[in-house]
């Protein structure tokens, strides 16, 4: 399958938007966490991102040939890793959850490397240390002194499992998302794992509490959620899980613009130095694309 330059710019497109909607889901789930716990925001919030996306393809239903990919991806990617991190998170310190929740680029690379036969040239290989360099830089502003991984071992290791398995959905998604369109992928992947979530709330009486400003919140973690899922599972079928998830990494640089604007949270020179790698590896990885000619290889592991 040839790889022609729309598509490739298409997908670089999609990865890039998807990021700045992802740069919001860490500042307003921070506002809504002020509210509600950890089960009820990840449930509500990705079964109404799911709902948000209903007027697109609206007659478009699951079926006993789709059926299954949904239902695992709504368990894989929007019930178990969201459950994962939003507990690992009140588990262990702040620095550890930002330094581990890197590990989503590291092991979603790996894993299509290792198992999906994914490939980057030798100077896309480069850039792609370059914007992971960045990343550590942005999350952690270089200071390590906070990391303590014997310190809440629990929560780490809940916030590693969730990286595990995004970076696995990020792989497998790929096949699904060219055989049935970005839009009934992620559509029914929230409404299956967030509404799963939900019922289980309702089922074992955990008080949600609603208040309007709260409710307000997780209404618009849901809208950056469904931005982000769609545009981002939509970038992985156009360009694969390598790249897809190294341009997306540039959401650590619109998560702190978020969190400096929204929360009065401080950014150093030395994240605004991490940004600009992170900027840099990006656009030398898509320039890289021009000498490219074979498009990154469909993901068939989950059939």
């Amino acid at each position: 399958m040839s790889k022609t330059p729309a598509r490739v710019n298409r997908g670089y497109a999609y990865a890039f938007v998807a990021a700045l909607c992802g740069g919001a889901i860490p500042t307003l789930s921070k506002l809504a966490l002020q509210h509600y716990g950890p089960v009820q925001v990840s449930g509500f919030s990705f079964f109404l991102s799911g709902l948000m996306l209903i007027p697109l393809n609206p007659r478009d239903f699951p079926n006993s040939r789709n059926l299954k990919y949904v239902a695992f991806f709504g368990l894989l990617g929007a019930a178990i890793a969201p459950l994962l991190y939003q507990t690992g998170i009140d588990n262990t310190t702040a620095v550890n959850a930002s330094l581990l929740s890197n590990g989503e680029a590291l092991f979603t690379v790996l894993i299509a490397f290792a198992a999906f036969g994914e490939r980057l040239s030798r100077k896309q290989l480069g850039t792609g240390l370059l914007i992971l360099a960045g990343i550590v830089i942005v999350s952690t502003n270089l200071d390590l002194t906070g990391v303590q991984f014997l310190n809440g071992l629990l929560g780490n290791l809940l916030v590693l499992g969730a990286m595990v398995f995004w970076s696995l959905e990020n792989n497998l998604i790929i096949s699904a998302t060219r055989r049935f369109g970005p839009v009934f992928i992620s559509k029914y992947r929230g409404i299956i794992g967030g509404g799963g979530v939900t019922v289980a709330v309702a089922v074992l009486g955990i008080p949600t509490g609603f208040s309007g400003s709260g409710l307000l919140y997780v209404v618009l973690l849901a809208l950056a959620l469904a931005s982000t899922s769609y545009l981002a599972i939509a970038a992985l079928g156009e360009i694969g899980a390598i790249r897809a998830i190294l341009v997306f990494s540039t959401s650590t640089i619109f998560g702190a613009i978020f969190a400096l604007v929204v929360l009065r949270e401080p950014i150093t020179y030395v994240q605004v130095a991490g940004g600009a790698i992170i900027l840099l590896g990006v656009f030398l990885l898509q320039r890289a694309e021009r000498k490219i000619g074979v498009a990154p290889p469909d993901a068939e592991g989950f059939r």
